[in-house]
């Protein structure tokens, strides 16, 4: 990597810098350098361009040419910087949980639009498989009144779920609890909501996933194994025991190609579904259900 020069303004940091991480294959180059930007300078989006002409210290030129080796190197910028924003929220991150992304923000906008409309009164949510919390925490911070159990087989990943429920003062709100959901059907407890990004990448479709993903996710928050849809059936299983009678269930599915098996998944369990949501690319989501009364 070439040296940075003596004197550089931000402005020249941000051109030299998206053009060099374009030349690396990172495909949103001009926003990744902004966010490097903002992460060496503390400040917002806004201010990188308020302020393009601002000079960088030598300390802030050493420190940003750290960050960027990094993202080079192949890691994740979310990882990188060690945090995201989801639903606006900032949401921590380490490598033993997965990143975030945009879709299941519509997802989490969604089940709070049917929450609302079913006039679900402090509903009871289980966010099963949570890992970060984003999804938890996202509930805990748009609905006025819920509590939330939140639940992992991973400890490493609920430790960093609780630390970004504090940050995010609702920790109030939500339980953290260690459990494997597999071996766990809840039967002594009744949800309002079940909601779950579950492992559901598995076979070839894990080994066609991107390096930047399947090099540096874990692969215990992707991939299923041998049986991609043994989460939804073990979902279905704790709905049917568990759901209340008004209430509603939520998943995240890789695509289309699962939607109709995870239907009739749910089907057998005395769930009916009720909505296909799309993503941005026009492909199945999530799948919400509800108890067949």
């Amino acid at each position: 990597m070439a040296e940075l020069k003596k004197e550089w303004r931000v402005v020249d940091i941000l051109k030299w810098s998206k053009d060099y991480l374009g030349t690396k294959g990172v495909e949103s180059p001009q926003v990744e350098a902004e966010w490097l930007i903002r992460e060496v300078l503390d400040c917002s989006r806004i201010d990188v361009y308020m302020n393009h002409a601002r000079p960088f210290s030598k300390a802030e030129k050493a420190q940003f040419k750290k960050l960027l080796l990094e993202r080079i190197s192949g890691k994740p910028l979310q990882y990188v910087l060690g945090y995201t924003e989801f639903m606006g929220l900032r949401i921590n991150l380490t490598p033993d949980v997965l990143i975030p992304r945009p879709e299941t923000e519509i997802i989490v906008e969604k089940t709070i639009e049917f929450i609302k409309q079913r006039k679900i009164e402090n509903p009871y949510i289980f966010d099963a498989c949570t890992g970060s919390g984003n999804i938890a925490i996202s509930l805990a911070s748009f609905l006025k009144e819920c509590s939330v159990l939140a639940v992992d087989i991973s400890k490493k990943a609920l430790d960093v779920a609780l630390q970004n429920s504090l940050e995010n003062s609702v920790s109030e709100k939500i339980k953290f609890r260690e459990s494997d959901i597999l071996n766990n059907k809840f039967v002594n407890e009744q949800f309002d909501v079940i909601i779950s990004n579950p492992p559901y990448v598995a076979g070839k479709w894990y080994q066609n996933l991107p390096k930047l993903v399947k090099n540096y996710e874990p692969r215990i928050a992707l991939d299923p194994g041998e049986d991609e849809f043994i989460f939804y059936k073990h979902l279905a299983i704790i709905g049917e025991a568990s759901l209340s009678d008004y209430g509603i269930i939520c998943v995240e599915i890789g695509g289309t190609y699962q939607e109709e098996m995870i239907k009739e998944i749910f089907a057998k369990s005395a769930l009916s579904c009720f909505y296909t949501l799309k993503d941005y690319s026009g492909h199945s989501r999530a799948i919400f259900a509800h108890k067949d009364l």
